[in-house]
């Protein structure tokens, strides 16, 4: 598997930055011109080869003088310039690969999966940002800090005669520091990264412990989830793979990662590391928040109406939660009073998490503040 191999759509994605990067890996010395448009970059090795490249993007010709200069140096070095693009590109850049494995006589797939796959893929590096943010074993929702880093990823043109997607983050930008370590998408992608390897070790050990323990340097439960529903919870089996910005070595024990298969057996494995991750043992605790949903399908006053109340929690430990709580006819009233007049309740009782459901029981008491 690699990135998309057509020509045109490769020299698009080629920045000055990248391709100033890549001469200088090259050993082309730079000197810069009076007028301030043009760089000349200078090969000292007898030849006295020279290439002129523009100083800025903004220059009507500049993607222009791009493609020439990738056809000199396809000749210089005899190499195809769709690898000359690729390598350049890839210089500061990590590339993450999925490929939907489907039947080789199927030339189309459904158009409703299409949606699916691309918004699971978007999940999977959305909850990777929010363990970079605070590493926890379950996120009921994204903080807003991490919408903020996607910023830096892309997607790029799928695979030609194949289904398969691409998604690139840049490592580095020209008006930034060149703190590598420091790179958010860096961490993002590694995070993924280790988490494919240690699910590729947890379903040949057959031990899920080898994922779920070490959520605070791979995947937390939404990313499980992100995973799965690429395949589509088990109906699609795909290929994962990353390509590494080639300015920076990934961390070592994922720097020989290769192509990972997501198949039945790792979807299972990932479903139940997430539920694992997400459940949280009964314990008694003191809750506070606002009534947003109440239910009772007889009269409340009955005593075998099933009465049900929908808590919104603004939690010190677990954020922003919605605790669902069965009460008797006399905490049940309180509570439509509480709604009523949206004033927020104090409740006791011991809460716990099964799933993604939060729920609250054995209510000791319960208060209108």
């Amino acid at each position: 598997m690699s990135r998309n191999s057509d020509l045109n759509l490769l020299l698009d994605r080629i920045r000055l930055y990248d391709l100033e990067i890549y001469l200088e890996k090259l050993r082309w010395s730079v000197a810069h011109s009076k007028n301030g448009k043009w760089k000349k970059y200078r090969l000292d090795d007898g030849a006295q080869l020279e290439l002129i490249i523009p100083e800025n993007e903004n220059l009507v010709d500049a993607k222009m003088r791009i493609s020439q200069i990738i056809e000199a140096l396809s000749q210089i070095y005899d190499v195809n310039q769709r690898k000359i693009c690729a390598d350049i590109i890839g210089t500061s850049s990590d590339s993450l690969l999925i490929h939907l494995n489907i039947e080789r006589h199927k030339s189309t797939i459904p158009l409703e999966s299409v949606p699916k796959h691309v918004t699971a893929l978007k999940n999977l590096i959305l909850y990777s940002a929010c363990s970079e943010i605070e590493a926890l074993p379950f996120f009921e929702r994204p903080p807003s800090k991490a919408d903020g880093m996607l910023g830096g990823f892309e997607f790029c043109h799928t695979f030609a005669g194949s289904f398969g997607f691409e998604v690139s983050a840049t490592i580095v930008k020209p008006q930034e520091t060149q703190d590598f370590f420091g790179s958010p998408s860096r961490r993002i992608v590694e995070r993924i990264a280790r988490g494919v390897k240690l699910l590729d070790m947890a379903v040949a050990n057959d031990d899920p412990n080898i994922l779920a323990d070490n959520f605070k340097v791979a995947m937390n439960a939404r990313m499980c989830d992100a995973l799965a529903d690429i395949g589509l919870e088990g109906k699609t089996n795909f290929d994962i793979e990353v390509e590494w910005a080639s300015m920076l070595e990934p961390a070592p024990e994922l720097k020989e990662m290769g192509l990972i298969l997501i198949n039945e057996p790792k979807i299972n494995m990932l479903k139940f590391v997430s539920e694992k991750l997400k459940a949280i043992s009964p314990h008694f605790e003191n809750i506070s928040g606002v009534v947003i949903n109440l239910h009772c399908s007889n009269n409340p006053n009955e005593g075998t109406s099933k009465r049900t109340v929908l808590l919104k929690v603004d939690h010190a430990i677990y954020k922003q939660i919605d605790v669902k709580i069965d009460l008797g006819p006399d905490f049940y009233l309180k509570a439509i009073e509480a709604h009523k007049n949206a004033i927020p309740i104090n409740v006791k009782g011991q809460l716990q998490r099964v799933g993604g459901t939060w729920s609250m029981e054995a209510i000791t008491q319960l208060e209108v503040i």
